[in-house]
């Protein structure tokens, strides 16, 4: 019998030229992708986890045997309710946000098992295809076994099927990146910037967070799915190395638009769990620190390695590093009923901590929890609603998440005007990407596009209840009810 070393690479490429019909009609560059290039230049396609069907059959059985021992003996009900109030949030916000998303990568892999266009790399692709239906499939079924003693925790299937802002925000960006994109896009897009450039922050950054909080479910959980996405991440770099060598510009183009894209929703998933909803005690660094750790200097080192510039707008990504996920974490907390979460007042001490980790941009940031603390200490504990903004507030056209950008004491939304209809943008990045491919961008309808034009209603309560599909039982509450230990109420 041969060994594996003797057949593998020879049954890796077994790609042949047709002879019926054109390699073009074989793959179309509507679903193949531009630039579109004569087999050949595709031919030394290669990426380093060279597995075969066998091996992952093999090895994720043993990840599903280990991944359900953990659950039988730390995932039931009790053991969910023993976490602290605020790490059961960052677990609801995480597990809504991920498994649908991670169906619709199901559907750019198969697509580019089908139309990538070198044999290695569409098996490679199936095998993500196979790997991202886990990944649905995972929290679905973990979550389910607690929804019945914990309402919110039924978002980890209806996010993505309701009306939600951050539904509407998410369903953007992943429609886009994972289900609408042709081979060549997604695996820039998808498996070079979203997976090796930012889940590393969400499944290493995240899963050593749970471990110091004593969450073994969710700690199991994402280094299980970690270890999956660390396999087919390896798609994107002889892709855009190819693509590099042929259209440097497109390139570049696609890894500026999807990293700023990414970036804004990573900043929403996981920074408010590293700094806000993960208690105190349990803290190792900040998000930023696990960025400029986990995305910053690895992705910047692949740029170069591949031969690519760092994005134009870093400046503006740098002063968002600092900003963008305290300013989106605050209107969130402000408009809290309008999400399936609940969320924290950081007290004294945890504000003194964010000052350590954010010496320069805590001095702006930290008036506005002075004066929400102010208002609870004059509000009685519980009453939600007299600790709550009221007014509908705007989105960006582009991102479709909340204008937060820039710093407290200046915005940075700007405006163009575009066949008689003028859009607002939270950054110049975000604007710029509008501006490249405006067919593709403009007639989408955020919140206040979806009310002005009678869709969706203006009052909070219905549009909560009647758009949003939230309920009291369901809607984002204060996690202490503003009763907080430092918190002195005047009488």
């Amino acid at each position: 019998m041969l060994k594996r070393a003797q057949w593998l690479d020879l049954a890796r490429k077994l790609d042949w030229k047709p002879t019926y019909v054109s390699d073009a009609e074989v793959f179309p560059i509507a679903a193949a992708g531009r630039p579109w290039l004569p087999y050949e230049e595709w031919a030394g396609w290669d990426e380093p986890f060279r597995t075969t069907y066998a091996e992952y059959v093999a090895t994720q059985h043993e990840k599903e045997t280990s991944l359900w021992a953990v659950k039988e003996s730390a995932g039931r009900p009790e053991d969910f309710a023993k976490l602290p109030r605020e790490w059961k949030s960052a677990v609801k916000l995480h597990a809504a946000t991920l498994p649908l998303a991670e169906f619709a990568a199901v559907i750019g892999n198969l697509r580019a098992a089908r139309f990538g266009r070198t044999s290695a790399w569409r098996t490679t692709a199936l095998f993500g295809a196979l790997d991202e239906f886990r990944h649905t499939q995972i929290p679905l079924l973990l979550m389910n076994d607690l929804v019945a003693s914990d309402p919110q925790l039924d978002w980890t299937h209806r996010l993505y099927h309701s009306n939600n802002w951050v539904a509407i925000a998410a369903r953007h960006l992943v429609d886009e990146l994972l289900a609408g994109a042709n081979p060549i896009e997604f695996a820039v897009a998808a498996n070079f910037v979203f997976e090796t450039g930012f889940t590393n922050l969400q499944f290493v950054g995240l899963t050593a967070l749970a471990r110091q909080v004593g969450d073994r479910m969710l700690e199991k959980m994402l280094g299980s799915i970690q270890s999956d996405e660390a396999r087919h991440a390896q798609i994107g770099e002889p892709v855009l190395r190819t693509l590099v060598r042929h259209d440097r510009d497109y390139a570049q183009y696609l890894c500026d638009k999807w990293f700023w894209r990414s970036w804004l929703l990573f900043a929403v998933v996981t920074g408010f769990a590293m700094d806000y909803l993960t208690p105190l005690p349990a803290r190792t660094s900040s998000f930023k620190e696990f960025v400029q750790e986990w995305v910053v200097d690895q992705y910047l080192r692949m740029l170069e390695d591949v031969g690519l510039s760092r994005p134009w707008y870093w400046p503006a990504f740098e002063v968002a590093l600092n900003h963008y996920h305290h300013m989106v974490y605050a209107s969130a907390y402000t408009y809290r009923a309008s999400v399936w979460f609940d969320l924290v007042v950081p007290g004294p001490d945890e504000r003194r901590w964010l000052r350590q980790h954010y010496p320069g941009s805590w001095d702006e940031l930290d008036p506005i929890w002075e004066r929400i603390s102010a208002r609870w200490q004059k509000t009685d504990p519980g009453n939600d609603f007299g600790v709550h903004g009221t007014a509908i507030i705007g989105f960006c056209n582009l991102c479709q998440l909340v204008l937060c950008n820039g710093t407290p004491t200046k915005n940075s939304a700007t405006t163009m005007q575009k066949d008689g209809q003028k859009y607002i943008f939270c950054s110049e990045p975000c604007r710029w990407i509008f501006e490249q491919e405006q067919t593709r961008y403009a007639e989408h309808k955020d919140i206040v596009k979806r009310v002005l034009a009678g869709e969706a209603p203006a009052n909070l309560v219905a549009m909560l209840r009647n758009y949003f599909g939230l309920s009291f039982e369901t809607w984002g509450k204060d996690a202490y009810g503003g009763n907080y230990p430092w918190a002195t109420r005047t009488p």
